[in-house]
C-alpha cells in the first residue's frame, strides 16, 4: 500500500526541488552567456535605469 508520508516521496520531493531549480537556472544564465558584449552592456545599463520604476498594479 502507497502511503503519502512514504519516505521515497520525501526523497523525491527533497532531491528533485532544488534539481528543477538547478536546470532552470543553469538554462537561463546559458541563455545571458549568449549575448554578446555590448548586447550584455546594454541590458545592465536598462535595468539600472529602469530600477524601482516598475509599477505594480
Amino acid at each position: 500500500m502507497f502511503d503519502i508520508a512514504d519516505g521515497w516521496v520525501w526523497a523525491l520531493v527533497i532531491i528533485g526541488g532544488p534539481l528543477l531549480m538547478g536546470i532552470f537556472l543553469y538554462m537561463y544564465t546559458g541563455r545571458r552567456n549568449q549575448l554578446t558584449p555590448t548586447e550584455k552592456r546594454m541590458s545592465d545599463q536598462a535595468a539600472r535605469e529602469n530600477w524601482g520604476k516598475e509599477e505594480i498594479r
